[in-house]
């Protein structure tokens, strides 16, 4: 590791890629967006050389460096909302999580939280699919360490934790995958099943908790339906959160449980295994952020 950070060259930054043309158009572009973010390259450089605990996260990744000339987290931000955005990020962090859980992190890459089924476990990573969705996630994964599922978030001011992607897998039976994650998680689907845990994680926090609107998602493209195979702003409404003055969706730190009276008696047994469940993450989550929260 260099003593002194200094922002990427395009060789360090951009895959090389096969095509000419598209190396042609990359570089042209990296150029462009060099010059264009020139002083927030340098104020960015200064922050990691000023806080160098931050410097392995980028090391790790060159590429994450790209968020500051593309985009990051939120399609509404220009580049200097994207400076601010990274590197409040970075500051909320070590302040909401603390150092030493960071350095496990840059250390292991992910994190188990707790334990949710025999077979299923819930993580704390360095988001390794795209950086522009944020540096953090959380996921399932199974016994054999494949994720299931995963959402990553980032820590934006005052003091909360934003959403800003979901996503399922990529296999060619994903739909048969998620229907007996379902099953395991007592019928919780899993996209449901991170957002209970980004409800814990918050409250255990103190921080609020918000989901991306759809068209401000990173990956969002108005004439592009690939990208997103599900609407977040219904997603959203379907956790029962509401819309604030900055077009984030505020969702609620309290987790609804039914009246084990209220509900069939078939299902009884079903719900009562869900309830056990969430308890017993709820304290996982509690022991794992030990020290940060109220228990």
């Amino acid at each position: 590791m260099n003593d002194k950070f200094l922002f990427p060259s395009y060789k360090q930054l951009i895959p090389y890629d096969k095509r000419f043309l598209k190396r042609v158009r990359s570089f042209l572009r990296f150029q462009l967006y060099r010059r264009w973010c020139y002083s927030e390259c340098l104020q960015f450089e200064d922050y990691l050389n000023q806080n160098p605990f931050w410097q392995p996260l980028f090391y790790q990744n060159l590429y994450r460096c790209n968020t500051l000339l593309e985009k990051f987290c939120d399609k509404r931000f220009n580049k200097k909302q994207r400076l601010q955005g990274i590197l409040s990020n970075l500051s909320l962090a070590e302040r909401i999580l603390g150092k030493s859980l960071i350095q496990r992190l840059f250390d292991e890459d992910s994190l188990l939280i707790g334990k949710l089924t025999d077979t299923l476990s819930l993580y704390l990573n360095i988001n390794q699919i795209d950086p522009f969705e944020g540096f953090f996630s959380i996921n399932i994964k199974n016994q054999n360490n494949e994720s299931i599922y995963d959402a990553s978030f980032i820590f934006i001011q005052p003091y909360s934790i934003l959403i800003t992607s979901v996503q399922g897998p990529n296999k060619l039976d994903a739909q048969g995958l998620v229907k007996d994650t379902t099953k395991q998680l007592h019928g919780i689907r899993p996209m449901f099943m991170l957002v209970y845990a980004f409800q814990m994680i918050a409250h255990c926090l103190d921080c609020e908790l918000f989901g991306i609107k759809h068209k401000y998602q990173a990956k969002y493209r108005w004439n592009d339906h690939a990208k997103l195979l599900f609407n977040y702003d219904e997603f959203w409404k379907e956790n029962k959160a509401i819309l604030n003055t900055q077009d984030y969706w505020v969702l609620p730190l309290a987790i609804e449980y039914k009246s084990l009276d209220d509900i069939a008696s078939k299902k009884r047994s079903m719900y009562r295994r869900r309830y056990e469940m969430l308890d017993k993450l709820r304290d996982e989550i509690i022991l794992f952020f030990r020290g940060k929260c109220d228990e």
